[in-house]
This record gives C-alpha cells, structure tokens and sequence, in this order.
C-alpha cells in the first residue's frame, strides 16, 4: 500500500490527494476546484460522453473510448479512494498475491490500463510493465504521469499486438466488462503469456443502467467461459473477486476434460438457467424491499 500510495503522490512531495489533483488539474488545463469536481461528479460526464452517439456498435464503442475524458477523473480519484481504505484495493491485493518475480525481473502486461496506477506499482517492484489500451485519451495520461515520474514503461495502444511468449504476469483488473469480444480478448492473452503465466482478472459485472451503459455483462458466466476454453486454469479466488488463472498446455487429455467440466459450470444450459433464475430472484428481492421501504415511509 506504501508503494501504491507513492505511486498517486506529486514529484515534489506532497500527499495522494495532492497528486492526483494536481495531476489532472495540470493534464486538462484546469484549477484544482474544477479538477476536484469532475472527480466527484465524472459518472454525470460518463453518461452525457456515452449518450453523445450510438454504442450499441464496435464503431461506436471505439468511438466512445477514443473520445471519454471523465474516466481520467474517475480512475485517479477512486485510486486516491482506495489508498485511504474506501476502495477495495486491487492493485495492492493483486501484488501482495504476486509479490516480485521469483527470478528478478519479470515482465507485465496490464491490459486495460487506464491511468496507469498498476503499471506504476509493479515497475516498484521491478517488473518490465507494458500498458495496453483502447482508449488514446487514457494511455496518453499515463504516460504522462508515469514519465514525469521518471517509471520505464512500453505503451500498446489496442488493438496493437501483444506479441507472444512475451510475459509473465498479465492483469485485467475492471476491464473483461468493457470487451466486445471476450474470446478473441482471452486467446490474445493466452498467446501473449509464457507457459505457466499467471492472467489476474476480474468481472465487475453490473444490471444494466443509465449509470452503467458502459458495462456490457450482467453475468459473469461468459466471461469466465471465454477465459477458461481460451487455455486458463483458474487457481484461486481471491476475497471473492479476484480469479488468479495460469496458463496451461491445451493438447493435453487433463485439459480437454477440464474444458468439458468448465463448459458444464459456466456454459450448458443448466448453467446458464440457474443464474437467470438467480438474478431474476434478486432483481425481485430488490423491488420488494423497496416496496416495504416505501410503505414505510
């Protein structure tokens, strides 16, 4: 968490918070108030950024990445968040899990990039970090931030390729939500990740809303499927959110029966019956305890 915090802190000196609105005051052109009011309100901007065109195309999902300037206040402050505890820290958790590579130098991939606050801290604990993202707007401000800090870094804007047998530890952390295409996204990875590297992900995945267009799945089955057929064995699960995955030889008989049990928890019929009628309950839960609140009142 030190190395984290340090990660948000201004060159000079100065606290988290001083950092990441002198950070974005400086980038947009902007008094630190106004930056700490976009910060506070980005989800308003989100939607008026997402509602400016169609979305329901790849166009206009590019599109939109390639315009979005709230999430650069979103993703800095709700880093600045978590630093004080208010967030669930994944970054942190995903290197206390990891730690340093076991053989000095390791190579990252943060997919998804953002601000580049995870690249940041795994460069503290020398891996050679690459940071990859759709959005233009994004990865410019991380590079901003990372090279006036003065961090060694490659920057990937996506679809650029990963290359392959290239790293040893790739994150997507908040980012399997936003992808289109789930399975091309997981087979790029597989590809791009030694044998027996470790892909860290998670699947924040949201009913759909005004306030939450932008997140394209309301269950996380798919997207587990897409990751485990791609060539991931899932390790663990981490505080029930993060799934720590290996890479893992696909021409193997171990493997195809996996695969098969895989598509029978995540896939089949079944499967999928189950947690529509899951969600179904809860939605159902959530009307009637506002109904009771209701009459209440």
């Amino acid at each position: 968490m030190t190395l984290f915090r340090d990660a948000l802190r201004p060159m000079g000196g100065g606290s988290s918070r001083d950092g990441v609105l002198g950070d974005l005051a400086e980038y947009h052109g902007l008094a630190p108030e106004e930056a700490l009011q976009r910060c506070l309100h980005w989800e308003d901007t989100s939607v008026e950024e997402w509602e400016a065109a169609p979305r329901d195309s790849a166009d206009g999902l590019a599109d939109f990445y390639a315009t979005v300037e709230s999430w650069s206040f979103d993703l800095l402050w709700y880093a600045y968040l978590q630093s004080l505890g208010y967030g669930y820290p994944e970054s942190v958790i995903v290197a206390d899990r990891v730690g340093r590579h076991p053989r000095g130098r390791g190579s990252m991939l943060d997919l998804g990039s953002g601000a580049g606050v995870t690249a940041q801290l795994f460069a503290a604990l020398d891996y050679d970090v690459t940071l990859a993202d759709v959005s233009k707007p994004l990865l410019d401000l991380a590079r901003w931030r990372l090279e006036r800090r003065g961090v060694q870094a490659d920057y990937l804007h996506l679809p650029a390729e990963l290359g392959e047998d290239a790293f040893d530890l790739v994150t997507a952390l908040d980012v399997m939500v936003h992808v289109p295409d789930p399975a091309e996204t997981a087979e790029r990875l597989y590809r791009a990740l030694r044998p027996g590297g470790l892909l860290i992900a998670n699947y924040d995945v949201r009913r759909r809303s005004r306030s939450s267009a932008w997140h394209l799945y309301e269950d996380d089955l798919p997207l587990r499927w897409a990751v485990e057929r791609a060539g991931f064995r899932p390790e663990t699960l981490i505080d029930g959110v993060l799934w720590v995955y290996r890479a893992v030889p696909t021409d193997t008989r171990a493997w195809r029966l996996r695969t098969a049990w895989a598509w029978v928890r995540l896939a089949s019929p079944p499967a999928t019956a189950v947690r529509a009628v899951r969600r179904a309950a809860a939605r159902a839960a959530l009307v009637i305890a506002y109904a009771v609140l209701g009459t209440r009142r």
